[in-house]
Parts: structure tokens; C-alpha cells; sequence
């Protein structure tokens, strides 16, 4: 398995002074009120949320790049180019959070994470470093994927992890749902199903 540089999980609880019950709850009110304020004004926003019996997902629709380029944790310049001229690379951008349990260890590879059509053919996601090559040297879109959400992670209670996934899939496949199957199984939806033809 290669070195690539690899996500952080980060709290989404505040580490400042402790606040008192009150204060907590005018908080989280006065923020309920912005997200419905900004929805009523007509913001919208890509990120799916999806809540599983343990974790929270929050997804980005799949994005089609030509090319996923890094620098390994070594500095060594790599980059990662569709398998075939009838693929292509889609990144997904997914946040991990972990609201119920209290420790919650996580494998995070292919057989994790699948992008594809629920009612068609999942792909599932490429390991960054074991499907890239070397690259010649930087290049303007290096790093513009990272952190990649690959690898074991032990997520604390109230603490999220961040990072892109790379999937290499078929020309012409639906990129309609990414499928979660690690602790929990979720399947977060970029599309809406009921609108489309059976």
C-alpha cells in the first residue's frame, strides 16, 4: 500500500470556553433560523445529507475530471488518468460525521464506497495510490483533490472526517447514488428516481 497524504478527523464541537446550557441552545436556535433563512431566500446548495443509524453522510454530486493529480507524502509527484478511453474519472467530496457512537473505527476502500445507478451497475472506488503513476512534475490541478478519504480511521464521538473519493467508471453510467457500506448503510441519492423512466 503507498504513502498519500491522508484525511484528519476534526471535531464539530466548539474547543472554546464551555458554555452554559442556555447559551448552547439560543445557539443551535439562531442557526436553525439562518439555514431556514437562507433556504426561504432561495440559497440552494449541491451537498446531500444523509443520516444513518450511526454516521452522518454529506456528499457532493460526482464531479468528471480528466485527471486526479497529488504528491504523496514523500513529495514525489503522482497522478491518476482513466483505465481506458471509454472510462472516465468521477471525485466525490464526502464528509463522515459520527453524531451516536463512541468511538467508531472505519476501513475506508473499494468495497466501502460504490458510485452508480440503483437500479444498474456500482463501481467501486479506485485505491489513489495503487492506480496512479508517476508524474512528470506539478501541475496546476495537484492537490485539488485532496485529502483522499482512503484508508482506516478512528472516528471519536462528535468528530468528522473529510476527503475525496476517486471512482473510475464506464462512459454513459449513471452517476445517481453513491452507495456507503461501512458501520452503517446509506445510500446518499444525487439524483431524484421517481422522476425517471423504469
Amino acid at each position: 500500500m503507498g504513502i498519500f497524504p491522508t484525511p484528519k478527523t476534526v471535531s464539530i464541537l466548539s474547543r472554546q470556553a464551555p458554555f452554559t446550557t442556555a447559551i448552547k441552545l439560543t445557539f443551535l436556535l439562531s442557526m436553525l433560523l439562518t439555514v431556514f433563512a437562507l433556504t426561504g431566500c432561495g440559497e440552494k446548495s449541491d451537498l446531500v445529507v444523509v443520516v444513518g443509524r450511526s454516521l452522518e453522510l454529506h456528499a457532493t454530486p460526482p464531479e468528471i475530471v480528466e485527471k486526479v493529480a497529488f504528491r504523496d507524502t514523500t513529495g514525489a509527484h503522482r497522478i491518476i488518468r482513466p483505465r481506458a478511453s471509454n472510462r472516465q474519472l468521477a471525485v466525490v467530496k464526502l464528509t463522515v460525521v459520527n453524531r451516536t457512537a463512541l468511538v467508531t473505527s472505519l476501513v475506508i476502500d473499494g468495497e466501502a464506497a460504490k458510485l452508480g445507478d440503483r437500479r444498474g451497475e456500482r463501481i467501486e472506488a479506485i485505491d489513489p495510490f495503487a492506480d496512479s503513476s508517476p508524474a512528470d512534475g506539478a501541475t496546476p490541478e495537484e492537490d485539488l483533490y485532496a485529502p483522499f478519504l482512503r484508508g482506516e480511521v478512528e472516528l471519536d464521538r462528535n468528530f468528522q472526517v473529510e476527503g475525496y473519493i476517486v471512482f473510475d467508471v464506464p462512459k454513459g453510467l449513471i452517476l445517481g447514488s453513491l452507495f456507503w457500506d461501512e458501520v452503517d448503510a446509506i445510500v446518499v441519492d444525487f439524483v431524484d428516481y421517481s422522476s425517471r423512466r423504469p
